[in-house]
């Protein structure tokens, strides 16, 4: 190849992530990738969607349409979101007990004379495969002691950890304070949460596959639509697919939204495969008449009976 790259054009550059070539080149338009390269290039020093519909000449509609593509694409993320992630943190933060974690010596003392308490730590090490780690050992200390978590959602809770290859103590106790902070008090309902979130994970794999998405964790909106789609409208890749290239052609991006509309339409009118959907009817054109001689059309409508 005779190219290369002028020296001098790298005295001010700036980054732009390889995803962007990579995965999105092929379905970005042009107008898209005028927008990124404008926000990245003014990403440090700020800029807004004013300044960049006075920058392009387009409308303020069509930089945010664009902005909402590399959204979804994963390039970008909005504030809002992020605004929500630390909002989620904080209260997160504030559904637990302000007690702190029972060290493992107040744990051994505790246990001598609580046979539950000796029984899950027994069952917890033989589910962790090995012995437990001083942190591990606190924390079920404290979901038992602390919490009042009964001992067989603790070892359900361990069980399903390690079945996930996420055993670990900040996945634990995550889980537990969303249990907690579901009502969940046994064994039942815990089994209930774990067979929901499985459901969830197997439906958004189906997703990732019929649109062919890279993989990544979904946000809970993505989860909630997954499983609507698939867990409660039962609808098949075929017509996941069928959605998705409808969306494509005429949004030019993933667009989740878009989709849930075109599937629930489907979904009233009881369309589950591309041959149920029944044709538009086509509207009667007021220029039928159009390519005829204007005087016989005339003749036709005014000759007397």
């Amino acid at each position: 190849m005779d190219y290369l790259i002028n020296p001098s054009a790298m005295a001010a550059a700036f980054f732009v992530p390889s995803q962007v070539v990579d995965t999105h080149l092929k379905l970005a338009t042009e107008r898209q990738l005028k927008v990124l390269l404008y926000f990245l290039k003014n990403a440090s020093s700020g800029t807004d969607e004013n300044s960049i519909s006075a920058f392009l000449k387009i409308s303020k509609s069509e930089v945010l349409d664009a902005l909402e593509f590399w959204v979804q694409s994963g390039v970008l993320t909005k504030t809002s979101s992020i605004q929500s992630e630390k909002t989620a943190v904080v209260k997160e933060k504030a559904l637990k007990p302000k007690t702190v974690k029972p060290t493992r010596n107040e744990i051994s003392s505790v246990a001598l004379g609580d046979k539950k308490l000796a029984f899950l730590m027994q069952e917890a090490e033989m589910k962790y495969g090995r012995a437990m780690r001083d942190t591990e050992i606190r924390t079920l200390g404290w979901l038992y002691l602390d919490c009042a978590m009964d001992v067989s959602i603790i070892l359900m809770l361990v069980e399903y950890a390690v079945n996930e290859g996420k055993p670990t103590v900040s996945f634990i106790e995550s889980t537990a304070l969303d249990w907690m902070n579901s009502g969940v008090s046994t064994l039942a309902e815990a089994e209930e949460q774990i067979e929901t979130r499985n459901r969830r994970k197997t439906a958004w794999g189906m997703i990732e596959s019929a649109f062919g998405i890279e993989r990544r964790k979904p946000s809970d909106k993505e989860l909630e639509y997954a499983e609507r789609w698939i867990i409660e409208w039962r609808f098949s890749k075929e017509m996941l697919k069928e959605a998705y290239n409808r969306c494509i052609d005429q949004k030019a991006k993933l667009n989740m939204s878009y989709i849930n509309g075109i599937l629930e339409r489907w979904y009233r009118d009881g369309v589950f495969s591309v041959k149920d959907e029944k044709p538009k009817k086509k509207s009667k054109d007021k220029n039928d008449f159009a390519g005829y001689d204007k005087s016989l059309v005339y003749e036709l409508f005014t000759k007397d009976d």
